[in-house]
């Protein structure tokens, strides 16, 4: 039964793939590489904006999308929905998680509100519905090449970053899908690999 729960998971997620890819067939996207590819990434320092007592999620054996976003951001606007739709159609499958880091005001009590009203709004049903980023932003600035909003990760199974989206382009999430499927299509590593305990300047 769960087989075959997941195996439908992934033909939705295919069909959604190649609807979102007909308006922009033949555009292939120059080949970018980013720094923070192959790099690994520990715990996550950040804070649930619904519960603040709720541990930040696990990276290791999981296919993760960690979104760094704002309300504030035009871009970020535009692409969040997407991701959303993709965490919709992967609702039923374990291994992979969406963690939309809301970035904007650092009191937590004032972004939480400005991150439910903006999600209430647009009807997006984000689950968990929103991270607090202060601490993450840093860290990911200084070790991890974040230089620009909205900027999505694929970390993999093994906690290593494996692609990277900078801003945001219509095509976007027929390349995310793609990627995440190709992701969970791999077989599981018998040894997670280690991650970088901390960024450069920190060792």
């Amino acid at each position: 039964m769960i087989a075959t729960m997941r195996r439908e998971t992934l033909r939705r997620l295919m069909l959604v793939i190649a609807i979102a890819a007909i308006g922009v067939a033949g555009c292939d996207a120059p080949g970018r590489s980013h720094p923070a590819v192959g790099r690994g990434v520990g715990p996550l320092p950040i804070v649930s904006l619904g519960d603040p007592r709720a541990t930040a999620p696990a990276l290791a054996g999981k296919v993760t999308l960690l979104n760094f976003w704002g309300t504030w951001c035009p871009p970020c606007r535009r692409e969040l929905p997407g991701l959303v739709r993709l965490a919709t159609q992967l609702a039923d499958e374990p291994r992979f998680q969406l963690v939309a880091v809301s970035c904007g005001a650092d009191d937590i009590e004032e972004l939480a509100a400005t991150t439910a009203a903006f999600l209430v709004e647009q009807k997006l049903p984000l689950r968990p519905w929103g991270f607090a980023d202060p601490p993450a932003r840093s860290l990911f600035a200084t070790a991890y090449g974040l230089e620009a909003f909205p900027t999505t990760f694929l970390i993999g199974p093994d906690a290593r970053v494996r692609q990277v989206w900078v801003g945001y382009r219509s095509r976007d999430e027929a390349d995310i899908a793609q990627a995440v499927l190709r992701l969970l299509k791999e077989r599981p590593s018998s040894a997670a690999m280690p991650v970088d305990p901390a960024p450069p300047a920190a060792r």
